[in-house]
């Protein structure tokens, strides 16, 4: 093992094992420990976290900011040095090293071998959030109180992104190498982009997290899925590459869970009040069987790494390895000794999370095997249960409602209730054999709705009755607006006449001009104060109740000086001359056209200057014509030629000259 060199790619991953002072090396396929190392006695007892990046190890003692290397060839800690102080992050990435220092501020380069300082620190107003690095290797460090995500390069600190107001609750995640930034305060979700940064609204629960820290998301994400866990355990997944958020039905208000992550189709929740994973799969839209990782109470640490989701007890002797695209779980001994303390009571959990019910999950097959358990038993007074994991989708100008039918009794069939006024619902009643879904339309997309299903059924009387499911998370009866389409600009003087196809009621537009803060507008709009020779780029941006679009259309206007022919005019004096500034200065010239003569001349742009009045018609004004000359440039006033004159300056269709 001494000579070996471990590698990402090797699909292991360094486990912390507290109870004994050491970090471990595990591998995934094999599911045992193939590598082991102490780490140095200050660390013995301390929140220790585990950074790797390919041959990369960095041992990160969170109580006191000291951070070690590990030399995996060697299984042993070569370096260690102060790098900051309670809660300190270290990240690493595309080869570069940073640490983050949240409680003051700051912001350091670092060689990730030596643990050495690389140029000066950044300073940033504290307290920061969880950094994150994407996948060209840039740091994003949320800064709350500023409302903003603060990017390096580098080393160098770039231009902040606004994602959301002073002292908002800011939580970032980097999903398939792009930051996307949670704000629970305005439940917005941004996804930066190099185009621009996407908007997309979040649901109005998302806000109650903001008092209790924000919502818990993972540090980072391999595909497009962004798990979002709220109070109360309210879980939503955002899918950043459509920007559609997804509720999931979980029922555990009481319980304590860490971020969630995700693993192929599968979101895996650490509830530590059980010291499992609770998973859902988003293919099946159901809850499988929980993973037991420790002992009720105990610590839960999570990493998804190179096809592997690791979750580990610090504290405790075993680790799981979940591999994608296999079924259950590695147990890894991490050492034979057995856990510090005594047995405690477990608590009572639910057989799947999203049912609401009253049972214990130890085991046994379910539903499809191993998938699953069965759902709560029936009432045991003959009646059928409550409906359960009720799911509201949004469509394009509505939304669809799916649920799981009643258990027991003898169901008549379902009928649709909540925030049902002013909106269609079709069927108006489900029949007790399904199939188990409503289509709701109308609606404003700048109001969210929610809903609760309830079974039809005679009671015991013989009368009608109605069991209601809990209620959904509330959604908007809409999806994102599309990129706009038709986005065209045409050049005027010093602006440009912009239009595209509008996409209909509740679709409102964002305009960038040369990558300035965007601004609302309307088709066609025309930009003003831009300036003569020279391209602009606009950026188009469409946005509704749900957020922004996806992709921005873009279009660029070149404002070069329209240049035109025309010839000299009242010449019939004396010799024209021309001038080498727009101003008369007694016989200063740069050449001149003979008495009589008449030549097409290019016209570049006009500009005012000296007043001037030509003596044949006695005409007078301060506008000259900018014009082409021997190679070079020079100036007729415009009594002097037969360029337009539209009684407004610059006399269209020419230009004012900018230099």
């Amino acid at each position: 093992m001494a000579s070996s060199t471990y590698r990402l790619a090797d699909v292991g991953a360094w486990l912390t094992a507290t109870a004994k002072g050491m970090v471990v090396h595990a591998n995934g396929p094999a599911g045992k420990v193939d590598g082991r190392t102490a780490v140095i006695p200050q660390m013995r007892g301390h929140r220790i976290k585990v950074v790797q990046d390919g041959g990369t190890v960095l041992l990160v003692d969170e109580t006191t900011g000291v951070v070690s290397r590990i030399d995996p060839s060697q299984l042993k800690v070569e370096q260690s040095r102060a790098l900051g102080g309670v809660g300190l992050q270290v990240l690493v990435g595309s080869g570069a090293a940073y640490s983050v220092d949240p409680a003051k501020g700051t912001v350091q380069q670092i060689d990730p071998v030596r643990l050495s300082a690389v140029g000066q620190p950044a300073a940033l107003t504290p307290p920061l959030g969880q950094a994150g690095m994407d996948a060209a290797g840039n740091l994003w460090v949320p800064e709350p109180q500023s409302g903003r995500l603060v990017p390096f390069h580098g080393g160098r600190q770039g231009r902040p992104v606004p994602v959301g107001g002073a002292g908002d609750r800011i939580a970032l995640a980097i999903a398939a190498g792009t930051p996307v930034a949670i704000n629970s305060s305005g439940a917005t979700a941004s996804i930066v982009r190099s185009e621009g940064v996407q908007k997309i609204a979040l649901p109005p629960t998302v806000t109650q997290a903001a008092r209790a820290g924000g919502v818990k998301v993972p540090a980072a994400t391999d595909g497009h899925i962004v798990p979002m866990l709220g109070t109360g355990g309210s879980l939503f997944l955002l899918n950043t590459q459509v920007g559609q958020v997804s509720p999931i039905a979980l029922r555990l208000p009481s319980h304590r869970f860490e971020p969630p992550n995700v693993l192929g189709p599968r979101v895996y929740l650490p509830d530590r009040s059980t010291g499992r994973l609770l998973v859902f799969n988003t293919d099946t839209g159901d809850w499988e069987r929980p993973m037991q990782v420790t002992r009720p109470g105990g610590g839960i640490e999570v990493v998804v790494r190179d096809g592997f989701l690791w979750a580990n007890d610090p504290a405790g002797a075993l680790a799981l390895a979940v591999e994608l695209g296999r079924p259950g779980a590695k147990r890894i001994q991490k050492y034979d000794d057995r856990v510090p303390g005594g047995q405690r009571r477990p608590i009572p959990t639910q057989a799947r999370p999203g049912d609401g019910g009253q049972g214990a999950d130890q085991g046994g097959a379910g539903r499809g095997g191993d998938s699953g358990t069965p759902p709560a038993p029936p009432p045991r007074d003959g009646t059928p249960s409550e409906p359960q994991n009720v799911r509201v989708d949004p469509l394009n100008g509505g939304m669809r409602v799916t649920f799981r039918p009643s258990v027991g009794g003898r169901p008549a069939g379902y009928a649709l209730k909540g925030d049902t006024a002013g909106l269609q619902v079709r069927p108006a009643r489900v029949g007790a054999g399904g199939p188990y879904q409503f289509t709701v339309t109308g609606g404003s997309c700048n109001k969210t709705y929610s809903f609760t299903v309830a079974v039809q059924y005679k009671d015991a009387n013989g009368r009608n009755a109605e069991k209601s499911s809990l209620a959904s998370a509330p959604v908007r009866p809409c999806t994102l607006p599309g990129t706009p389409a038709g986005f065209s600009g045409a050049p005027r003087n010093k602006s440009a006449v912009l239009t595209w196809d509008g996409q209909g009621t509740g679709v409102t537009y964002l305009l960038s001009v040369d990558g300035g803060a965007p601004t609302p507008v309307t088709s066609p709009h025309t930009v003003v104060g831009l300036r003569n020779d020279q391209k602009h780029q606009f950026r188009l941006t469409a946005q509704n109740g749900a957020g922004t679009a996806p992709a921005q259309a873009s279009t660029e206007v070149d404002l070069a000086y329209p240049r035109r022919m025309y010839k000299n005019a009242n010449n019939n004096e004396t010799n024209t001359l021309i001038r080498p500034a727009p101003r008369q200065e007694g016989t200063t010239s740069i050449g001149s056209i003979p008495r009589g003569e008449y030549r097409d001349l290019m016209v570049i742009c006009q500009v005012r200057g000296g007043t001037y009045t030509e003596t044949e018609t006695n005409y007078s004004s301060d506008v000259w014509n900018r014009i082409e000359w021997n190679g070079g440039i020079g100036y007729l006033h415009e009594g002097l030629m037969t360029t337009p004159r539209t009684g407004s300056f610059p006399n269209l269709p020419l230009y004012e000259c900018e230099n």
